[in-house]
């Protein structure tokens, strides 16, 4: 009787470990970092309050990502924030901290301001560490603030040098009282997770550490999207991609590291996506003692036009929202409320024949639709080769390489494409910012250069293009250029910068 009962509590105990999953899981809500309209209703933008209590009180989901442009936050690297625009931002990140939820705040710049990278050749690391010290004072009494230090670097000559950067930040962060919070630390290569390994990027960010020399708060973001060249730019997932996740699954687990898959996501409503997302996420869940969640891209500003849109369908005085069948399907299914019951994924990386994007599922809600008053509340709305020198907190380490455990050789390759090019980069503004000082600042960013585009890549998507939200709206120039730029001035930038 005694070994039965034995039995049984190893039975439990083993399906309680599978059935665990992520901690955390949820979508980005996007706006401020493209410089549109807020995505909040008192700004006259879409509901992005309302999209997060839907996705609190339907889906179970409790994570959300809030990008935002360093460039709406202040008028020049080092200097003080922009009150009013601030004060809008900050309305979006207590509206996410009502839900109970994890709030990401994403500086959403590519490592660059006016496409000079952070510490190598462009702002300074103080000036940029300045930014977070800022960020960290307003937040540092709120430890579900999560710091995510910069969106997508690439490009980046050095990545030791940019480890520093990332320790330097973290340093500042620290100093500002924001002592509980989690930051993410972002590699090279758009901090792709097929190359985050490869690249050298995981072992020089692994010594970034906090002053204790601890690094339990210090997660690694990565992103992966499983369209044909990577990219996030097309409806059809061709894989579910776990095989660019081997490499950074053994490096976590060897060192005893976490990271969070920050973005990823598909067609809304394909089925090869239905298939491949919902199989990358249960392999996550399988690995949750090195993943600490996943975000899908993304809702908020977005709406149903936009090729990956997990924005609710319904809302915005059109009834009840409900989700796309990605979101209800794979987010919020394999999620399930953290119970990580969705399914477990046993094989391997899992290719699919590109379908066509007719072949979809159409939306509905997952356990019921969100109440309208309910879902259009307005509350919570009011307030490239490693190295073997170490990063220490603050100053320089004669910690050894051999601290590190490498997953693969140096001259590691990947398959995997490392050109997420601008899905979500570079789009327009649809009306004037907060302060009459920075009413003018419209956003720039550079295309990768060529050499940065695998031979898979054969149809490279111009960097500027039009928001799909605001089709009607010239591209932006992300720079210290003023709204004085005439609208034929910005079609001639643009298309010498689509070159």
């Amino acid at each position: 009787m005694r070994s039965v009962l034995l039995a049984s509590a190893v039975l439990a105990m083993t399906v309680g470990q599978a059935l665990a999953g992520v901690e955390f899981a949820g979508v980005n809500i996007a706006g401020f970092d493209f410089g549109l309209v807020p995505p909040l209703k008192q700004y006259k933008g879409r509901n992005g309050a309302a999209q997060m209590q839907h996705f609190v009180k339907n889906g179970k989901l409790n994570a959300f990502r809030l990008p935002v442009a360093w460039q709406y936050l202040v008028e020049e690297p080092g200097a003080p924030l922009i009150k009013a625009n601030m004060e809008k931002y900050d309305a979006l990140m207590k509206a996410c901290l009502a839900t109970g939820s994890l709030c990401i705040i994403d500086i959403h710049n590519y490592a660059r301001w006016d496409d000079l990278i952070i510490g190598q050749g462009g702002p300074t690391d103080e000036e940029f560490a300045d930014l977070w010290s800022q960020l960290a004072t307003q937040y540092k009494s709120q430890p579900k603030v999560v710091m995510g230090i910069v969106n997508e670097p690439h490009e980046v000559p050095d990545i030791t040098k940019w480890a520093q950067t990332c320790q330097t930040v973290v340093d500042a962060i620290r100093k500002a009282g924001a002592t509980e919070h989690y930051i993410t630390l972002p590699g090279n290569g758009y901090t792709s997770a097929g190359t985050f390994v490869p690249s050298g990027s995981a072992k020089a960010l692994a010594r970034v550490k906090d002053a204790d020399g601890s690094t339990d708060k210090l997660i690694f973001e990565v992103h992966k999207y499983l369209d044909e060249d990577n990219s996030g730019t097309h409806l059809d997932c061709v894989s579910n991609n776990i095989d660019a996740f081997e490499d950074l699954t053994k490096f976590l687990k060897d060192n005893k590291r976490r990271a969070i898959l920050a973005e990823t996501g598909g067609g809304p409503s394909t089925k090869s996506c239905l298939k491949n997302v919902c199989e990358l996420l249960s392999y996550l869940n399988d690995n949750d003692d090195v993943y600490m969640g996943y975000l899908g891209w993304g809702a908020g500003s977005f709406d149903e036009t936009y090729e990956l849109s997990l924005t609710p369908e319904g809302g915005e005085g059109k009834g009840p929202m409900k989700d796309v069948p990605l979101m209800r399907e794979c987010f919020i299914k394999q999620f399930d409320g953290g119970a990580g019951t969705g399914g477990s994924y046993s094989g391997g990386n899992s290719t699919t024949n590109q379908t066509s994007s007719s072949n979809s599922i159409s939306s509905g809600s997952y356990g019921g639709s969100s109440d309208q008053a309910s879902s259009e509340s307005t509350s919570g709305e009011s307030s490239d080769g490693s190295s073997d020198q170490s990063v220490g907190s603050g100053t320089s380490s004669d910690q050894s390489s051999d601290d590190v455990s490498d997953s693969t050789s140096a001259d590691s390759t990947s398959n995997e494409s490392a050109v997420h090019r601008a899905h979500h980069q570079a789009v327009p503004l649809t009306s004037p910012l907060a302060t009459p000082t920075a009413a003018a600042r419209v956003i720039q960013q550079k295309a990768p250069s060529p050499k940065a585009h695998p031979p898979e890549a054969k149809k490279a998507r111009p960097t500027w293009f039009k928001h799909p939200d605001h089709p009607q709206v010239e591209p932006p120039i992300w720079s210290t250029q003023r709204a004085q730029t005439s609208k034929a001035e910005v079609t001639t930038i643009s298309t010498s910068q689509a070159k």
